[in-house]
């Protein structure tokens, strides 16, 4: 598989921690192979920058790292590059701090964090307004929630907030696989 010669400036963080639980206690979510293997051929498929797995717990790390060995290997390769090639945008971290250092470390600027979230802040922006860091190639670090939402003391460290998806419904209870794919196609789109 080739590499992507227009990789663009935007990224995915899946935070799971701090997390709300449904009672609006501070948790720590579990990560899923789902969400590792779609969201990282989502990522690749638009060709995003990375794909961050963001967990403090160890056992989980470990278990992400399995998943991308595997892949990484002979064996992963052989049986599906594809997937392959999508996995190798995995990163692993405990925070986002440690996002945003990486980033700027290879960037050379700090990156825009921004959050999406179904309930409205003050900052918000639309796809335009994204769209346009990202045309401009500055660092954008799309993050997403986990369980049922992000907590506070995580959404104070956000540079912005994308305006929620809202459903032609009065049903909103997407999974992050799916806010994830319908998010990055509207800040991205045909147009890269």
């Amino acid at each position: 598989m080739n590499s992507p010669t227009n990789v663009n400036s935007l990224s995915i963080a899946l935070m799971h921690y701090p997390m709300y639980d449904r009672e609006y206690k501070i948790v720590t979510t579990s990560v899923t192979n789902l969400d590792i293997h779609d969201i990282a051929r989502l990522s690749r498929t638009y060709n995003l920058s990375d794909f961050w797995v963001v967990t403090p717990v160890k056992a989980q790390q470990e278990l992400v790292k399995r998943i991308i060995q595997y892949w990484a290997s002979d064996e992963g390769r052989i049986y599906n590059p594809h997937r392959h090639e999508a996995l190798s945008l995995v990163r692993v971290v405990d925070d986002i701090e440690s996002v945003v250092k990486c980033l700027e470390e290879r960037e050379g600027k700090v990156p825009k964090l921004v959050a999406t979230d179904a309930r409205p802040y003050p900052n918000m922006v639309n796809y335009d307004f994204v769209r346009d860091l990202v045309r401009a190639r500055e660092p954008v670090v799309l993050v997403l929630g986990t369980g049922h939402g992000i907590a506070y003391e995580m959404i104070r460290k956000m540079d912005y907030f994308l305006a929620p998806i809202r459903p032609n419904g009065d049903f909103n209870h997407l999974s992050v696989r799916s806010a994830a794919s319908i998010l990055v196609d509207r800040i991205i789109g045909d147009s890269f």
